[in-house]
């Protein structure tokens, strides 16, 4: 398909009959800003999942679908999420038309039409959706480490709505925030259409030259409306919980890519994404892509930046603390197609800054923060007004108030006037100083993923990986990329197979106890109590001499308490996802540590970090850990 770049074919979306459309300004980190709009006009098809969608991108050059997934889908993962009925809509993709951006920031188009807000404000008050922060910092959960994106939402009546109306929000949005990833209007069509009006900040996943690609985001700098101080931004980057925030988001992220990609995955970054009013850090990830766009995305969970960490527990947390469905905020925009060779392409953004509009014109917009066991309920609630700021300000020209929901309608927010232009500053990445401070964030990363490593000789069996059930099986595949990478290839059994301590205890070759979660001395856990046993025989089993039993994290632990006789299990002080300074075998390495207990031993409860005996080995740890800086090298020594 060749695109066209005549912009008079925007007047069909001024008419009474607009076909299904897509705007779309796209932009990737670390790369140049694309100055263009993309017009995609086609068809629409609802279905109730992805698998019931031809997902094929066409044979031609160009995109072929767009796909608009809602957080629902994660129950094709079988995930829990409330149920709400919203549908997968793909648009199938029959005109490309490329414009440049000026068509839509120069200057307000002749027939603009007027947008009218009515009865808008936030649906929970802020003491409501701080009480709902603090109910879940209070919880065991939290204590035990799970963080998660609790939402809340805003709502506006939009009189007289169209797509034209969407047209000119678009405008606003492109005039007023040029630091999103994507930029967009997708209107369904159809007799119940649909429209999404948003800026996003989040890319997702993606593949682009032969590379799948994501980009982990996270961190939060409110932006004064004087400009942004180099000072204040040096204290943001500085900030060891903001730098090990968005590790711990670049570790989940890094975990699902190492699952869709080839060997030689590399992380860059940290990079500044500056929006109108925020700044965020995010990294990018990339590796060879090994399936196609489709399957990529079919396999792909949704951003953890808008759930949480471990994934399916905040999965849970959200199904239990949020009372009804999400709608489409937190899914995914998906466009796949080809570029100029044939190959597939796939670019993927995070519905979040989004304005959701049906076709009575009702519109909600929602916005969350990441809580967790630290977290100030005021702060929350101000970091949700700040984000519906970010996107509300471009829209309406008025910031959303911190009134409390049950306003009478007659005094809550009414048409606004024009929208207001952020104050310009210079761009801070521009500033020596602040590119210093990205580059010793960088550094601090595991020169593993930021450089790589060798492959190993071939020969020798293979390293027989303990898979430990509950979550972990979103965080295994990173740690066997590190194992192919340092030693050779790895097979994997669960703890559930039938036979499977036998088995380990029988392999000829260097075994490894993967972590996972849960506490290993909870009695009331059958999963935990099957892997205590299997410690234990692999502890008293396995032929002395031979290959050595290593375990990391919660593996680590279960076989400390089968070899060390008087090992126990405390609660760790200082939360989880900590990097800390810690010797292992006479060398400092700042190690990142992800488990709520730890295992001490003694009267004094000295804390065991390492064992590293002939047969039974590991660390508490996680190598595999962009926060862990010696990761590849700690685990060759435990399986060599």
């Amino acid at each position: 398909m060749r695109p066209t770049t005549d912009a008079s074919v925007l007047e069909r979306l001024y008419g009474c009959d607009v076909p299904p459309f897509a705007l779309l300004h796209r932009q990737r980190p670390g790369l140049r800003e694309r100055a263009t709009v993309e017009l995609l006009i086609g068809e629409t098809e609802t279905v109730a999942s992805l698998n019931e969608a031809n997902a094929s991108p066409g044979a031609g050059p160009g995109p072929g679908l767009l796909a608009l997934l809602p957080f629902r889908h994660l129950s094709e993962h079988g995930l829990p999420c409330h149920d709400d009925g919203t549908p997968v809509r793909v648009l199938r993709v029959r005109e490309h038309h490329v414009l440049p951006e000026e068509t839509f920031t120069d200057r307000a188009p002749l027939g603009a039409p007027p947008v009218e807000w009515r009865d808008a404000g936030f649906t929970t008050s802020d003491a409501q959706y701080e009480e709902l922060v603090r109910r879940f910092v209070d919880s065991d959960a939290a204590r035990g480490g799970l963080n998660v994106l609790l939402r809340r939402d805003w709502s506006a009546r939009l009189p007289g709505f169209r797509p034209a109306v969407a047209v000119e929000l678009f405008r606003r949005l492109l005039a007023a925030e040029s630091g999103a990833y994507w930029s967009f209007v997708v209107h369904t069509g159809g007799p119940r259409p649909v429209t999404l009006v948003g800026a996003t900040p989040q890319g997702h996943v993606g593949v682009e030259g032969g590379r799948v690609v994501m980009n982990p985001l996270c961190g939060t700098y409110r932006r004064p409306p004087e400009g942004t101080r180099a000072e204040d931004l040096l204290a943001f980057l500085a900030d060891r919980k903001e730098a090990e925030e968005l590790a711990t988001t670049v570790d989940a992220e890094l975990a699902a890519l190492c699952a869709l990609a080839g060997p030689g995955v590399r992380v860059e970054g940290p990079f500044l994404r500056p929006m109108a009013h925020l700044l965020h850090t995010q990294c990018r990830i990339s590796g060879p892509v090994t399936a196609r766009a489709r399957e990529t995305l079919a396999r792909t969970l949704f951003a953890s930046t808008v759930v949480g960490s471990p994934f399916a527990q905040a999965c849970e947390a959200i199904h239990g603390y949020e009372e009804t469905g999400r709608g489409y905020y937190g899914g995914l925009l998906a466009l796949i197609g080809r570029d100029a060779t044939g190959a597939e392409e796939l670019d993927t953004a995070a519905v979040i800054r989004t304005l959701v509009v049906d076709h009575r014109g009702e519109a909600r917009l929602s916005v969350g923060a990441t809580v967790g066991g630290q977290s100030s309920p005021e702060s929350e609630a101000a970091e949700t007004r700040t984000k519906a700021q970010a996107v509300l300000t471009a829209l309406t020209g008025r910031p959303p108030t911190a009134e409390r929901a049950g306003t009478p309608s007659a005094e809550r927010a009414r048409t606004p006037a024009a929208p207001v232009a952020p104050v310009p500053d210079r761009d801070p990445a521009l500033d020596s100083a602040v590119r210093e401070a990205l580059d010793r964030r960088h550094a601090a990363l595991s020169s593993f993923w930021t450089e790589g490593t060798d492959a190993p000789s071939a020969g020798g069996p293979a390293v027989l990986v303990l898979d430990a059930g509950g979550d972990a099986h979103t965080e295994l595949a990173a740690l066997l990329h590190l194992v192919n990478a340092v030693h050779g290839p790895a097979e994997v059994i669960r703890h559930d197979d039938r036979g499977a301590a036998d088995t380990l205890v029988r392999h000829p070759g260097p075994v490894l106890l993967a972590s996972g979660p849960g506490r290993p001395d909870d009695r009331g856990c059958a999963r935990m109590t099957a892997l205590r046993r299997t410690a234990a025989l692999l502890v008293r089993d396995r032929p002395p001499g031979g290959p050595p039993v290593v375990g990391v994290g919660l593996g680590f632990q279960l076989l400390a308490l089968a070899a060390l006789p008087d090992a126990r299990v405390v609660t760790r002080s200082g939360g989880t996802g900590l990097a800390r300074e810690v010797t292992f075998l006479g060398r400092p390495v700042t190690a990142a540590f992800r488990n709520a207990c730890t295992i001490v031993r003694g009267p004094q409860g000295r804390e065991v970090i390492a064992l590293h005996e002939r047969a039974v080995r590991g660390v508490q740890f996680r190598p595999e850990s962009v926060l862990t800086t010696d990761g590849a090298g700690v685990l060759r020594r435990l399986l060599g």
